[in-house]
């Protein structure tokens, strides 16, 4: 159903409006009024009959009769009388509604059942439902102000979305101090029904918007959320906080890819595929609400920063950053530490002629011949004759910048406490721009699914990397004959569930030369693990040694929302020692497959570094590929790696697996 009735409706109806201004409902209605909404508005209230100056009416069946459709209706009472209101709303053909309150799933069972009630509703009327336990929403350009928040009703060409409704109030007091001014606002709380993805595919529609951010605190559809923004990323970017990192975090699983690549790292990885700006934290947010104009995400030309500065040792802090964030440095003008406005004046006409020059920080510290404010002015000036460029300013100091630094953002000059914000910011907006050539929409992919492994054991979880073209090393189950096709030094395992961890077991024995040496290191396992060994999924396998390899990991593990992630990284018994991993969607094609090996740190090996010989990094990325096609194929595997993984000059070949079902 389209949400356009929901973000501009003709009418709004307010059930919970009181005469007491201390109220939500009241508060609700009061800045609709004030922010200027032009459509008709209806109180409603069981005893009142007029409040704020408008008619009250008693029930949504007794409002004048109109079109439904196009009726926006806010819900402020207590949540146990909410579900009624729905089912009205459902009955009358109301289709828009928004229910501000708190008190359902987020507070006990009992509202848990309220909102599962909303949701049943919802789906038998075709509702489209904001909340519960929201903010509500504002839509500047309609000049609607559905919240209890005080806002401006300026516009602008930002779009944010908060799943908290104390992150939104508080983005939106931060807004207004900084005299930012934005499109849209939506407060999104439990989410029964509408959520970001809904939200941000009508937004996207709106070619006024420059930029969506979202603050969100859970994602359930993670690959919906990857296909849509990846499709509008070239277009309209999409901004990420995501709250909840540590303690996603620490749900660590039983293999060395659980360990390795658990939820936080999903969807990390999941956002960075979609080509989403991945932010860390609200001064992240906020300082890139600061820079994000169209005109600066769309200049493909000199991507290099260059700086303006009175101060020697600030600049040098600045470059050092700059440095820091594998950032390209362009130039740098010190107008030395006696330069006044006219100097920086001439200094940024000069500059900005020059067509190699795009982005500029401009950095003033306080000195005695320094004029802030005139200064900020000259500014603001050259950034209405170069609107193209993106013109950033960190004047470092106190109170002798303040009026400066508030003369800049009256002006929506990007305007930094310290150069290292600026820096991180403009990181942010570049790694967007570079990631955005490139992208290629998210497909989700639907191949079709094999058999279900229901038991898989040692030996058939070789057969099954074999069956998906991933070569594997000579692999015997032990018996006390001769092992044919088995060529020496030969390694003795001890495999099964029982031996996740066979090195910190003493369950591999290498450098076994013959058929002597075999049998009597057999001999000492199963002797030191005989009441484990009676357990038919536990047993010894014997495979010929691999040489002049280095040791992988490739693995994966299915994260409920982004569905499987890959892993691939140093492998070996240090595997989880020095974590060198690299993590991609299943997704992955030939290509994007050898830009992740080139993206680990041990590349240069790999790649035949001070004129060793190369390894075979074509089969290496083949390799991958298709395991991540099996992780598509196979959805009851939770987690599995290979590990190691020999890659050697000549070809790779699997040297152990875990399977986890």
């Amino acid at each position: 159903m389209t949400l356009k009735n929901f973000f501009t409706p003709a009418a709004v109806a307010i059930i919970g409006a009181s005469q007491n201004k201390n109220k939500i409902g009241r508060q609700i209605l009061d800045n609709i009024i004030k922010g200027g909404f032009s459509g008709k508005i209806y109180p409603l209230n069981l005893q009142e009959k007029k409040i704020a100056g408008l008619k009250a009416y008693a029930s949504l069946s007794s409002l004048p009769r109109q079109n439904f459709l196009k009726l926006l209706v806010i819900i402020a009472i207590p949540p146990q009388l909410v579900g009624a209101e729905i089912k009205k709303c459902g009955q009358l053909g109301i289709k828009n509604i928004i229910i501000i309150t708190a008190g359902f799933k987020e507070s006990s069972p009992v509202g848990a059942e309220l909102e599962k009630e909303i949701a049943r509703l919802a789906a038998r009327y075709h509702l489209n439902i904001l909340g519960p336990n929201c903010l509500g929403l504002i839509n500047t350009w309609h000049k609607l102000n559905a919240t209890f928040a005080a806002a401006d009703q300026e516009t602008g060409n930002i779009a944010l979305l908060s799943q908290s409704g104390a992150i939104g109030s508080a983005a939106l007091d931060w807004l207004k101090e900084k005299d930012f001014n934005f499109g849209y606002f939506v407060s999104l709380g439990n989410k029964t029904v509408l959520n970001e993805q809904a939200i941000i595919e009508y937004l996207a529609s709106d070619k006024r918007l420059d930029l969506i951010v979202a603050y969100l605190e859970e994602i359930k559809e993670g690959t919906k959320l990857m296909k849509l923004i990846s499709r509008l990323a070239k277009r309209q970017p999409v901004a990420i906080l995501k709250a909840g990192i540590s303690a996603a975090g620490g749900q660590l699983a039983r293999s060395h890819t659980g360990a390795l690549a658990g939820s936080t790292e999903a969807i990390k990885t999941g956002l960075r595929r979609a080509g989403a700006i991945w932010l860390e934290n609200l001064e992240d947010l906020f300082n890139l609400l600061l820079l994000f104009r169209k005109e600066a995400w769309q200049n493909q030309g000199n991507q290099a920063l260059s700086i303006i500065t009175n101060a020697g040792g600030v600049a040098v802090l600045t470059v050092d950053e700059i440095s820091r964030h594998n950032l390209p440095f362009g130039r740098n003008w010190d107008l030395l530490g006696d330069a006044d406005a006219a100097r920086y004046q001439q200094a940024l006409q000069k500059i900005l002629k020059d067509e190699q020059v795009n982005n500029l920080l401009v950095l003033l510290t306080p000195q005695t011949a320094t004029e802030p404010l005139k200064t900020a002015q000259a500014i603001v000036s050259a950034a209405k004759k170069y609107p193209h460029k993106l013109i950033m300013v960190s004047l470092v100091g106190g109170a002798a910048i303040a009026r400066a630094r508030d003369y800049l953002e009256k002006h929506n000059i990007p305007s930094f406490d310290y150069p290292e914000q600026a820096i991180r910011s403009f990181e942010k907006l570049s790694s967007y721009k570079s990631s955005r050539r490139d992208l290629a929409t998210y497909q989700i992919l639907k191949p079709k699914f094999k058999k279900p492994l229901v038991r898989i054991d040692y030996l058939k979880s070789l057969n099954l990397l074999k069956t998906y073209q991933i070569p594997v090393i000579k692999t015997l189950k032990y018996s006390a004959g001769a092992q044919p096709g088995l060529k020496y030094p030969a390694v003795l395992k001890t495999v099964g569930p029982n031996f996740n961890h066979k090195t910190d077991h003493g369950g591999v024995v290498a450098n076994l030369k013959n058929l002597s040496q075999l049998r009597q290191a057999a001999a000492k396992l199963q002797n030191k693990n005989k009441v484990i060994l009676k357990n038919p999924l536990n047993y010894l396998v014997v495979q010929t040694q691999a040489s002049k390899s280095q040791e992988m990991i490739l693995g994966f593990k299915r994260d409920a929302s982004f569905g499987p992630i890959m892993m691939l990284g140093w492998g070996g018994i240090y595997a989880e020692i020095f974590k060198e991993v690299k993590l991609e969607t299943s997704d992955l094609n030939y290509q994007r497959a050898l830009k992740l090996i080139k993206a680990l740190k041990i590349y240069p090996i790999l790649n035949g570094a001070r004129g060793q010989q190369k390894f075979d990094l074509k089969n290496l990325a083949k390799a991958l590929v298709n395991l991540a096609r099996l992780s598509n194929e196979h959805p009851e595997i939770k987690e599995m790696d290979i590990n190691p993984l020999f890659v050697s000059p000549d070809g790779v070949l699997a040297g152990d697996v875990r399977i986890i079902i």
